[in-house]
């Protein structure tokens, strides 16, 4: 499979870009938190997901510009690993409908980086099936959270 060489900034600008056109309100605004939310995942994180070279990339790349460096000189694979960090805690939102959209543009990201093919399934497989795992999980426990009745006050 030929596999794309980008970075993650411009993966990241024509998804949300894609996923904002023609919203607005409260469906605007809680994808653009998600955006702001992965970026910062990515600038947190990056140190515990990269190698040693990428890690001498990103400490140069630092030395110049400190706004956005993780997302300007890694790659796809790279998101992948974040991408899992992401749906997981401390990251997931505590608000019901925000962890909801966080965890539906995850599962839309992911797929993109396949379907665009910008990595290659075969080598990012592990994290991939442990994002689909994480996604499911949080999927059943909102159903399991939605089936118990809310007591009233008394």
């Amino acid at each position: 499979m030929q596999i794309q060489r980008s970075t993650i900034d411009p993966i990241l600008r024509q998804f949300f870009d894609h996923e904002l056109a023609g919203k607005a309100g409260l469906s605007r605004s809680r994808i653009e938190v998600v955006e702001r939310r992965l970026r910062e995942c990515l600038e947190a994180e990056a140190e515990r997901i990269l190698v040693t070279g990428d890690l001498e990339i990103l400490a140069a790349e630092r030395q110049f510009m400190q706004d956005g460096e993780v997302a300007r000189t890694m790659h796809a694979d790279d998101l992948v690993f974040i991408l899992l960090l992401f749906v997981c805690d401390p990251w997931l939102r505590d608000d019901p409908v925000q962890r909801a959209t966080q965890l539906r543009l995850a599962e839309y990201l992911t797929g993109h980086l396949l379907v665009a093919r910008l990595v290659d399934r075969e080598q990012v497989g592990c994290p991939l099936i442990d994002i689909r795992v994480a996604i499911d999980t949080e999927k059943v426990l909102r159903r399991s959270r939605a089936a118990v009745p809310k007591r009233r006050p008394q």
